[in-house]
């Protein structure tokens, strides 16, 4: 598979065998055709994800994956294919999103070729081993815990995410003491309103999905 190739985008979808990928509309409000100049990065949206299952970004352009929770890799690609489309990057834009390696067209945009790619998890983890990506796994000490907590309270800002949506989500509960301290009352934030409302730069992130 290769990684990056000039003049060409790379596009992951569970629906198979398109000729043309429509504009569809998403979190950012605007129908689009999103793709990635670098395949493995496009590989990660292959199957549903969001920031609080693992964190992404680009260095150099190469993808570094941050677990969030254990094993969070396996839960979400173990057993999942995807079909990864080449397509002409011809009409897309930079700059629309938030997140740097991501680029949008709103028109519909031709196939150049299909991947078929069986197991998402298989394929990382080959990936990691040609050097193609940086994985890191979920570790139980205080500095990844802490990184994460960073991470989540950017986001979770960004996002104006309310602390009951956060507290209803299982994947938080490690973290709830550290997101929401109690104050010397005994209370944390008010539940009702945004959870965080610090003014900070917006993280740069794809989307979010809270279960």
């Amino acid at each position: 598979m290769e990684q990056k190739n000039s003049g060409i985008l790379y596009h992951a979808s569970c629906v198979a065998g398109l000729k043309e990928l429509t504009p569809r509309a998403s979190t950012h409000g605007e129908a689009y055709v999103y793709a990635i100049d670098n395949a493995v990065t496009a590989l990660l949206f292959g199957a549903p994800k969001d920031d609080f299952d693992v964190l992404v970004d680009e260095e150099d352009g190469r993808p570094i994956l941050w677990e969030c929770r254990p094993d969070a890799l396996r839960a979400v690609y173990a057993g999942r294919g995807c079909a990864l489309y080449a397509v002409p990057a011809e009409g897309f834009l930079c700059g629309q999103t938030g997140w740097r390696p991501e680029r949008v067209c709103k028109t519909p945009v031709p196939v150049i070729r299909e991947e078929t790619i069986p197991d998402l998890y298989e394929r990382l983890l080959a990936a990691e081993a040609e050097g193609l990506c940086v994985l890191h796994h979920f570790r139980a000490d205080k500095s990844y815990h802490a990184f994460l907590c960073g991470e989540f309270r950017a986001r979770i800002a960004a996002f104006g995410i309310t602390e009951n949506a956060v507290r209803a989500d299982a994947r938080f509960a490690p973290f709830l003491e550290d997101l929401f301290p109690q104050s010397e009352a005994g209370e944390s934030t008010d539940a009702g309103r945004s959870a965080f409302h610090a003014k900070r730069r917006a993280p740069d992130v794809r989307h979010f999905t809270l279960r």
